[in-house]
């Protein structure tokens, strides 16, 4: 297989992040074996689960995406491979610093992160490309809640820290769905993507925007306050409206096109478990919120956007392998098997091994996609 600069950072970053889901996961599994996680997993599973995800998998599907597209954002040539590289390498001494549970591995994710975001901005600000400037300051959001995470990972400063790292996770997706999502099912669709006339698209694009960053800026700081769960009812309700105006009833034929439909709609659903969290603390909603985002949201929207990006350059844009549509369907079984666990906690361990026992089928099975499928230097044209 063949690469060049166009598509390096996203056939390094996505097999990157591929495996660091499987072994983010599959760290669950390892009580139930009987083998000792003590050496790599001091602080707790839960939360080397936690970080290993949000600071390693998360940043590694954003640098493969958004580094691949910075070149059409700008109108500039690509990263240099030499940059790729670097990043690669210090995104790597993160993930092994983690498993040597070194206190220094925070430290590092935040620093590749907090690079990705001076890369961004590189391209970006000489091109006065203001519509990107959203991703910079939420990939720099995402440092700052590497670092307080990584300070205090049992304390409450460290619960704010993974909050505010998941917010502007979840804000990353929000703006890159929101060009991708709707492009991909237009040309799918071979006409605009939208429910709605050109002006109710700009009030809903407005709204969302404005709902979902006062409801997430809330839930970081007090998740509990019913000020917040009220913010987080609004912010459902709009991207529920964001979500519906790019039509996804109409790509139920396509698997590849539905999972970012769905996936997107994991997200809406988590605005609207952490509305309703404050007021039914016997459900544990706060932890089936989290879930739903992670699980949900971010786990089906990461294979939706990976494998699309990857099809496309394959020249088979529309096509559903049925490798990938199972892949899918198991990562829909593991968000759902996950939050099973949370609301049957009588069987809550054998959903949550058949949720890990999916979601690593799931990427695994994207992995393999991805690495027997041949790629054009340049992505085939969306409308075939």
């Amino acid at each position: 297989m063949t690469t060049d600069a166009g598509t390096l950072p996203f056939r390094i970053f996505f097999m990157f992040a591929a495996l660091d889901a499987i072994w983010g996961v599959a760290v669950w599994l390892a009580p139930p074996l009987g083998l000792d996680t003590s050496g790599f997993a001091p602080q707790g599973l839960a939360i080397f689960h936690r970080q290993e995800l949000l600071f390693g998998t998360a940043p590694a599907v954003f640098a493969g995406v958004i580094l691949t597209a910075l070149p059409r954002w700008t109108r500039r040539t690509p990263v240099s491979p030499y940059l790729v590289f670097a990043l690669a390498a210090i995104w790597l001494q993160g993930r092994f610093l983690h498993v040597s549970a070194s206190p220094g591995a925070v430290l590092v994710a935040a620093f590749f992160t907090a690079l990705l975001a001076f890369t961004v901005a590189t391209r970006v600000v000489p091109a006065r490309d203001r519509r990107n400037g959203k991703i910079i300051a939420l990939l720099a959001l995402l440092a700052a809640g590497i670092v307080f995470a990584g300070v205090q990972p049992m304390a409450a400063d460290g619960e704010f820290g993974a909050r505010l790292a998941l917010a502007a996770v979840l804000g990353i997706l929000m703006v890159l769905g929101g060009r991708i999502v709707p492009s991909v099912t237009a040309a799918y669709l071979r006409e605009p993507a939208s429910a709605f006339p050109p002006v109710w698209r700009k009030r809903i694009e407005l709204g969302a925007g404005t709902a979902t960053a006062f409801a997430l800026g809330a839930w970081t700081v007090s998740p509990g306050l019913n000020e917040t769960a009220a913010a987080c009812a609004l912010a459902a309700a709009a991207q529920a409206i964001r979500l519906l105006q790019w039509q996804g009833w109409r790509t139920t034929a396509n698997p590849g096109v539905l999972v970012l439909h769905v996936g997107y709609g994991w997200i809406a659903a988590g605005f609207a478990l952490a509305a309703a969290a404050p007021f039914l603390p016997e459900l544990n909603l706060m932890d089936a919120t989290a879930h739903t985002w992670t699980a949900g949201g971010i786990g089906l929207c990461s294979l939706g956007v990976m494998s699309s990006m990857a099809r496309r350059y394959a020249g088979i844009a529309f096509q559903s392998p049925p490798l990938l549509s199972a892949a899918y369907a198991c990562g829909l079984a593991a968000a759902t098997a996950r939050l099973l666990g949370v609301f049957l906690p009588d069987a809550r361990l054998t959903w949550f091994n058949f949720s890990a026992l999916a979601w690593i089928a799931a990427y695994a099975m994207f992995l393999l996609f991805f690495e027997r499928t041949p790629l054009r230097k340049k992505p085939a044209p969306e409308r075939t």
